[in-house]
C-alpha cells in the first residue's frame, strides 16, 4: 500500500566536519559551463569510497542542502563514508535538453566532469558504489545513466521519474521502456531504486509500467508508491532512504 514517505536524517541533522566545494565545470564536449558541489564524508580510505552523482545539484546545494543530513545518517553508520558529486542544471531551457536520454550529457559528466572531481576527491571506479540520483527528468536521465553505462553507474535512485519522455500525451511508455521492450538495452546488474507519488498519476503510470517490464530482476528493485506528488518534501526523504538500500550491501563487503 502507498505511504507516506520516509525522512531518515532530515529530523537530526549535524554540521559538517568540512564544507562543501564549490568548483566551475567548463565542458568542451556541451559548450557550457556549470557549479558543481563536492562533498565528503568520513573517514574511509579516500580511493574506496562510493560515489553518488545527484541531478539538480543547485537544490540539493542551496534550496534544500543535504550537507547535514549526509552528516548525521554517516555519523549514525546509515551510510558509508563517501563522495557526493552535485551537478548544477544550469536553467530550465539547459534541464530539459541535457537531462532526458542524453549520451553527450553523461559522455561529458564521465570523460570531463569525474576527473576533475577524483583530483579534488578521490572516489572508488567500481560501478556497485556509485549512484547516480534524479527526480523527473533527473529521474529519467540516472536510469538511462545506468541503461547505457553499467560499467560506470551500477546503481539508480529514480523519483518520480519521466519515464512518458518524450511522448507528454499521457502515453505511459516512453523511449526507455520502448528500449527495454525490444532488448536494446538491459537492467540485469543494476540495483534501482524506483519511486513515484499516487498525487502524480501521468508519472505513477509511467513508473508502474516501467516496474512491470523491470520485473524479472526485481530482486534487485526497490519499489516505492508514495503517499505524495510531485515536490521536494517527498523527495529529499526518499533519497536518503535511497541511498541507504542502495548502499546497505557496502556494510557487509569492505573490498
Amino acid at each position: 500500500m502507498p505511504q507516506a514517505p520516509l525522512q531518515p536524517g532530515w529530523d537530526c541533522p549535524q554540521a559538517p566536519e568540512t564544507p562543501a566545494k564549490e568548483i566551475i565545470w567548463k565542458s568542451e564536449r556541451l559548450k557550457n559551463s556549470r557549479r558543481v558541489w563536492i562533498f565528503t564524508t568520513g573517514d574511509a580510505t579516500a580511493g574506496e569510497r562510493p560515489l553518488a552523482v545527484l541531478l539538480d545539484g543547485e537544490f540539493w546545494a542551496q534550496s534544500m542542502p543535504v550537507w547535514p543530513v549526509l552528516t548525521s545518517l554517516t555519523h549514525r553508520q546509515q551510510l558509508p563514508p563517501a563522495v557526493y558529486v552535485l551537478i548544477d542544471a544550469i536553467d530550465t531551457t539547459h534541464r530539459a535538453h541535457e537531462l532526458p536520454c542524453n549520451a553527450d550529457f553523461w559522455l561529458a559528466v564521465q570523460q570531463e566532469l569525474l576527473p576533475l572531481v577524483k583530483a579534488i576527491a578521490p572516489f572508488s571506479d567500481r560501478a556497485d558504489r556509485t549512484v547516480v540520483a534524479g527526480q523527473s527528468f533527473g529521474g529519467l536521465s540516472a536510469l538511462y545513466a545506468g541503461l547505457h553505462w553499467p560499467e560506470r553507474f551500477g546503481c539508480v535512485l529514480s523519483q518520480s521519474g519521466s519515464y512518458w519522455w518524450p511522448h507528454r500525451g499521457g502515453q505511459q511508455e516512453g523511449v526507455l521502456l520502448e528500449k527495454l521492450k525490444a532488448g536494446e538495452v538491459s537492467a540485469e546488474g543494476l540495483r534501482i531504486v524506483l519511486e513515484a507519488g499516487i498525487r502524480e498519476p501521468m508519472i505513477m503510470r509511467a513508473n508502474q509500467a516501467l516496474y512491470a517490464q523491470l520485473h524479472p530482476i526485481k530482486e534487485s528493485i526497490f519499489w516505492r508508491q508514495v503517499d505524495g506528488g510531485h515536490d521536494a518534501l517527498c523527495w529529499r526523504g526518499g533519497l536518503m532512504q535511497g541511498l541507504i538500500d542502495l548502499w546497505q550491501p557496502l556494510f557487509h563487503d569492505r573490498s
